[in-house]
């Protein structure tokens, strides 16, 4: 008996091909000619390309549906495509547009082309880490004064990991995009490739607007941000936020939330000395640096600073404010560091305290 992922893959390659088109067709990019099993086509990411038309610089094979641009050197899933060129927030937008509003020559086998996307990358667990031109964040304006004066990140900070303010922040797709208000954009590089951003909501913006936005397929449970590969030791927070307000002075990353992924760790703890672990003050945190057992099951789910350990040492901060670190002050930041203890004697704090005026924890100002 064969199976699903023996019959997707038996799948003729025109039959691949021609449901290969249909989606380009339905983002409106039409194929300028075969090449091998690449459909070329002229780049529809970013808007400063040249010449397009005559001399398109961007292919969609078919076998692998992966795009390329050899031109800006954007690349990613057809899926991410899609999402990319439409302004969707996240690749199950164009997964259920696809589904359901295509309108695809082929719509019955528009299941098929999906299923044999995500059969591609069964083994592998995730997809291809999609890359950007630099050139795109062009289009956005200077550093936002909430994000040196209210989140008091360095100028040389901010100037060097390239934050800049998208004005209009428009979420959704072209025909019916909704002007949200300001955005702080932070992009993400990783291995020399920008490879997304994240975008926060400014105070200026509508506050019914999601306070975090990312690109479609951002890879946060692959990487890591402002990845300190040669450093003998390094801080980890949750948010990208707390990282841009400390790296002036301490040796921290982020893994863009509480969810810490096994590719993470060994990128983090692999000939490393030494990990101290700084989690937010809430359940998620505490779940991330304790580890937790499921509901009616026997296993229990280590911690990531224990599934770290037989790589490299491993510390927890015991924080004792409702506050994470981009709300602390340097002097504070390091005091707070110097109360990390090795992991095996760690201790959840059983009261927090304001960051303040150090009273217990209250709501409001103080």
């Amino acid at each position: 008996m064969t199976t699903d992922l023996e019959q997707l893959a038996a799948l003729p390659e025109a039959h691949k091909a021609q449901l290969a088109r249909d989606a380009l067709a339905s983002i409106g990019v039409a194929v300028k000619r075969e090449q091998g099993d690449e459909l070329i086509i002229a780049c529809p990411i970013g808007g400063y390309h040249k010449d397009q038309e005559r001399n398109p610089t961007a292919a969609l094979s078919t076998t692998k549906l992966l795009f390329n641009c050899l031109g800006c050197q954007a690349r990613g899933t057809i899926l991410w495509l899609i999402a990319t060129v439409r302004g969707d927030d996240s690749i199950e937008q164009a997964r259920q547009w696809l589904t359901g509003e295509a309108g695809l020559t082929r719509a019955m086998d528009l299941p098929v082309l999906l299923d044999l996307f995500d059969s591609l990358y069964a083994e592998k667990k995730t997809e291809p880490i999609p890359v950007y031109s630099p050139r795109m964040l062009d289009r956005w304006e200077g550093i936002d004064g909430y994000i040196l004066d209210d989140r008091q990140i360095p100028i040389t900070t901010a100037a060097k990991m390239g934050i800049c303010t998208d004005p209009d922040g428009f979420m959704g797709p072209p025909d019916s995009r909704v002007r949200t208000g300001p955005r702080a954009v932070i992009p993400h590089y990783w291995r020399g490739d920008l490879v997304g951003w994240q975008s926060r909501r400014l105070p200026a913006a509508d506050p019914s607007a999601p306070k975090y936005l990312s690109t479609p397929s951002f890879p946060r449970d692959q990487t890591i941000y402002n990845d300190l590969l040669h450093a003998d030791e390094v801080v980890v927070v949750e948010s990208p936020m707390s990282a841009l307000r400390h790296m002036h002075h301490s040796p921290v990353v982020a893994t863009f939330g509480s969810e810490v992924t096994e590719a993470q760790i060994t990128r983090l703890a692999r000939n490393r000395g030494k990990v101290t672990w700084w989690p937010d003050n809430d359940p998620a945190g505490w779940r991330t640096v304790e580890g937790y057992q499921r509901k009616g099951s026997r296993s229990r789910s280590l911690g990531a600073p224990e599934r770290a350990s037989a790589m490299c040492q491993n510390w927890i901060v015991q924080n004792p404010f409702a506050a994470d670190p981009a709300d602390l002050s340097d002097e504070v930041y390091d005091i707070v560091l110097d109360t990390a203890v090795p992991w095996q004697i760690y201790q959840r704090p059983e009261r927090l305290y304001c960051h303040r005026c150090l009273n217990v924890a209250h709501r409001g100002a103080c």
